[in-house]
């Protein structure tokens, strides 16, 4: 696919929290985090909550007449409902796989000894280290730059954030906040063909927004961010859970000047014509607003 522009953005889990199956959350979802991104010739994906356990068997199924999976995880942070799906995703189970894994060093622990001691036992009984796939671990430690040039499959890091030079390169930087309890979360800026999306799930803004993430969303065309709850809520019983209330996200999309902004990260007890009352409320003060659903596709390149 080399040369070929796309910039498409799938959700297959919307949920915060912990995966709610059921009949109130038929129309929204109920898995937890899980974005995956078609960018160049390149599938990058943002979390590995209960939705990737779909899109993992979703991409196994393209790949029947491929000799190669190049495939990209970005891990926001350790808690267990962005990590859930990981050890389901079918892809870890092929050999034709490469894997990128890409996410924040927590606890002193980096991204390869947090997945490692998910997927083995005692926790689970497949060691993630026994398995066919090749994957390639990378630590990411303040604003780092994430590159893929054209017809390279490999991405290689800097530590120097510059413009792009050339508009076909794939480029992601990240900036960490520490609104999330207790050791934060990272920010991703994907940047491709003159577009940018900006993912910011599990941050809370009880005192505004972050110079480092208003930098980093300035003019985005897509800002994923999160809005688990609602005033009431996050006032009476939510306060400090590191999570933003609908407010809050609108407030960020307004102070970032972002074109369209997407309500994520769900809260689980919420059924969905909760959902649509919380972007009903939200477009009123921002109005290019969406909620995310399962299945919700956007494209980039046709955008503006």
């Amino acid at each position: 696919m080399a040369g070929k522009q796309r910039f498409l953005v799938r959700f297959w889990g919307v949920r915060g929290s912990y995966p709610t199956p059921g009949p109130h959350t038929l129309r929204h979802g109920g898995n937890t985090s899980c974005v995956e991104i078609q960018v160049g010739s390149h599938t990058l994906i943002l979390d590995a909550g209960s939705g990737i356990i779909q899109l993992g068997q979703d991409l196994m199924q393209q790949a029947v007449q491929q000799d190669t999976l190049d495939l990209a995880l970005f891990i926001t942070h350790g808690h267990g409902d962005h990590l859930v799906g990981f050890p389901f995703f079918a892809p870890l189970f092929d050999a034709r796989t490469n894997l990128h894994l890409f996410g924040p060093e927590l606890a002193g622990h980096n991204i390869e000894q947090l997945v490692t001691s998910l997927m083995s036992p005692p926790y689970f009984p497949v060691d993630v280290r026994t398995l066919p796939s090749h994957r390639t671990y990378h630590t990411l430690t303040g604003t780092q730059c994430i590159c893929w040039q054209p017809d390279n499959k490999n991405p290689f890091i800097k530590q120097q954030v510059s413009s792009p030079n050339n508009p076909n390169e794939v480029r992601i930087t990240t900036c960490m906040t520490q609104t999330h309890p207790l050791d934060g979360a990272l920010i991703y800026c994907i940047e491709y063909a003159g577009r940018r999306l900006v993912y910011a799930t599990d941050v809370e803004w009880s005192n505004g927004q972050e110079a480092d993430f208003l930098a980093l969303s300035q003019g985005a065309d897509l800002l994923i961010h999160d809005a688990q709850y609602t005033q009431h809520d996050y006032e009476h019983i939510k306060h400090g859970f590191g999570h933003s209330t609908v407010e809050m996200a609108t407030e960020a999309a307004r102070a970032a000047h972002v074109h369209e902004l997407i309500l994520f990260h769900h809260e689980p007890t919420y059924d969905d014509d909760q959902l649509d009352r919380m972007e009903e409320a939200a477009r009123k003060r921002f109005a290019h607003t969406r909620s995310a659903y399962e299945g919700l596709e956007i494209d980039l390149l046709q955008k503006k």
